[in-house]
């Protein structure tokens, strides 16, 4: 009997790691940017360590792209490249250009909710079969 408990237990634990792991968000770094944004349409959050409570947390709750996040702490230069001038700030790209930013208001905190964000993805997946 406590060999199928403990069975059951490595399975329930093994599940737990499998769903944190993807709803999980994967950051990128200066390095690996450009290949990152360069296929289909992606989601990228630039944020910093020091503002987590403001995060964009649907981002991982997104259909139909890539989703990242930058911490524009460690890449400064990702920051100034992308003209990041309030955190979190959300932008759509497809195939490595950008198609639409979302920014954050005066309090940090992001204007755009998920279904607005989920919109301008959606707008640009049926604008490929036009």
């Amino acid at each position: 009997m406590k060999y199928i408990d403990l069975k059951l237990l490595l399975l329930f634990i093994f599940l737990l790691i499998l769903v944190g792991k993807s709803q999980s968000q994967e950051f990128i770094s200066y390095d690996n940017f450009n290949n990152k944004i360069a296929k289909d349409i992606v989601a990228v959050e630039f944020w910093v360590d020091w503002n987590s409570s403001n995060e964009f947390a649907d981002l991982s709750k997104l259909n139909d792209c890539s989703k990242y996040r930058v911490d524009i702490g460690k890449y400064p230069n990702l920051q100034k490249e992308y003209n990041i001038t309030s955190i979190p700030t959300v932008i759509i790209f497809e195939s490595g250009d950008e198609k639409e930013r979302f920014k954050a208001n005066i309090m940090f905190q992001l204007d755009a909710d998920k279904k607005k964000v989920q919109k301008s993805i959606d707008n640009i997946m049926l604008a490929k079969f036009n």
